[in-house]
């Protein structure tokens, strides 16, 4: 049995291995959805939401790692899809001893036992167990009826069978694991066993309504995570114009560059700009990444005008140069300060002008977040700007120099 619930371990490590990645890669939309739908943000519903994606992963990868190498593919036959439905039933029964024209196999203790330790039993309920999850999510969180459930059950392994059926999707050859109907009927029948048992474990965990009214209380402040999750949006709009000008600038118009300087960075400046200074000031007062988390920019003595564009210049200049700058020089700082302490190859005096590094900058930096936070209430952003987001609620609006 051990042997057999090792084959398992390489998916299930390789899901816990990725789901950091996949979780870096949809947590940014995420965010975005939930203060978009919902005005807030609740623990409840990112746990629900990630515990699903890690589930759906483990799913995924069970029925496909371990990948074999193209070549020990080709070594192989095509696996043939299996489409007599109860096949694999007969198979246990048939290499357990049981006889269908003799009733007396079935009274034999040997044979049961023999069944009861078949890997094919265990396959079969593994592909149940399986898809358990599943309905169990479709009911409590989707909230599906069950004819729902069952397609969604059913398309799901359908998936699964076709991912194998296709060699991946063309990138082996042909079929290197066995697609099966019976896969299809095991996975929709655990999903259904999922969705009918939904109700016991519902009774112990908050209802989605519970969420929705914890997003909704959490949603009446103006926390960090979601000037975090604007600051990111805004980040990678910034990613996105310095990618998209220089694949115009190198592919289409590389010939006619004559200074990188002038003609593609000059580009690339008037653009973030445009979007940090000229955007807000005459759309509503804020970025793309303000506007998709409802928050907007006000002037701390007047939020009824227009933030300046000296302010929006200063506020910028702050917020994703200089404040990360010094974050990035503190990481630099600390690593580089403990190798040189536990590398034999470094000299006393590297190790002496680090320290004193450390020792010179980081009573500064603290003494400058010190005076901005504990005196002015927020980053030096706000509050070397006088500039701060403001939640979009109507006339109930909510301040945070965040």
């Amino acid at each position: 049995m051990l042997s057999v619930l090792s084959n398992y371990s390489v998916p299930i490590v390789s899901a816990i291995m990725l789901f950091p990645s996949i979780v870096c890669l949809i947590t940014i939309p995420f965010l975005v959805w939930n203060y978009r739908k919902y005005n807030g943000l609740s623990a409840m519903r990112a746990t629900v939401i990630f515990s699903f994606v890690f589930y759906m992963m483990c799913a995924f990868f069970l029925t496909l790692l371990p990948l074999p190498t193209i070549e020990e593919v080709l070594n192989r036959k095509p696996v043939p899809f299996n489409h007599h439905l109860f096949n694999n039933i007969e198979a246990v029964l048939i290499s357990a001893g049981f006889e269908a024209g003799d009733t007396g196999t079935w009274f034999v203790a040997a044979n049961w036992k023999a069944a009861l330790k078949s890997f094919m039993l265990f396959q079969i309920i593994a592909n149940i167990v399986m898809q358990i999850p599943l309905g169990f999510y479709l009911r409590y969180y989707f909230r599906v009826s069950w004819k729902k459930a069952v397609g969604i059950g059913f398309l799901v392994s359908a998936f699964y069978e076709m991912t194998q059926l296709s060699g991946v999707w063309g990138i082996y050859p042909y079929a290197f694991r066995c697609p099966d109907v019976d896969d299809l009927m095991n996975n929709t029948l655990g999903c259904m066993i999922g969705f009918w048992m939904a109700p016991i474990l519902m009774r112990f965990l908050p209802s989605v309504d519970d969420m929705d009214l914890a997003a909704a209380e959490r949603g009446k402040r103006l926390g960090i995570i979601r000037a975090f999750t604007a600051f990111s949006v805004d980040w990678i709009v910034c990613n996105l114009i310095n990618l998209g000008v220089n694949y115009v600038a190198y592919h289409f118009f590389e010939k006619y560059i004559y200074s990188d300087l002038l003609q593609v960075e000059l580009i690339k400046l008037l653009l973030l700009a445009g979007y940090f200074i000229w955007l807000p000031r005459h759309w509503k007062k804020q970025t793309i990444g303000n506007a998709l988390v409802k928050v907007r920019i006000v002037s701390d003595t007047d939020k009824e005008r227009k933030v300046s564009g000296r302010e929006l210049l200063y506020r910028n200049l702050l917020l994703y140069f200089a404040e990360p700058m010094m974050v990035f020089i503190s990481i630099i700082l600390v690593i580089n300060t403990a190798i040189s302490y536990m590398s034999s190859e470094a000299t006393n005096f590297d190790r002496t002008v680090l320290t004193v590094a450390c020792i010179i900058y980081f009573p500064i930096l603290l003494a400058v977040l010190l005076n901005s936070v504990a005196k002015k209430g927020g980053l030096p952003h706000n509050t070397w700007t006088k500039t701060h987001l403001q939640l979009e609620m109507g006339s109930d609006t909510v301040s945070c120099k965040d």
